[in-house]
């Protein structure tokens, strides 16, 4: 059984960010970004415990998307809904975003 999926506005603006800052160095590397992206968001929906906890906050899994870019997500088993939070590189501030 496939979870539903919800994204949060500040996903979907890391998304937005991510897509825009690749395409400065490269036609490919955006493509490449929404092509993983949607295979780790269609993975996650069948298999959402699969990933990891994330240490500092087990409230979030986490999977590495595309190079350091690592996606936050929630599991909700009662409304069988993942919940994505943020999508963010790895060299950022993660504790303080989150």
């Amino acid at each position: 059984m496939k979870f539903a999926i919800k994204t949060s506005t500040h996903a979907k603006n890391d998304r937005k960010s991510i897509i825009k800052y690749l395409s400065q160095f490269s036609v490919n590397a955006p493509i490449k970004f929404k092509q993983e992206l949607k295979k780790h968001i269609d993975f996650v929906a069948s298999t959402p415990n699969m990933f990891s906890k994330w240490e500092p906050n087990p409230r979030y899994r986490h999977v590495v998307i595309f190079g350091s870019y690592v996606m936050f997500y929630t599991v909700d088993e009662t409304t069988k809904t993942v919940f994505i939070y943020r999508i963010l590189h790895g060299s950022q501030d993660i504790a303080n975003i989150l």
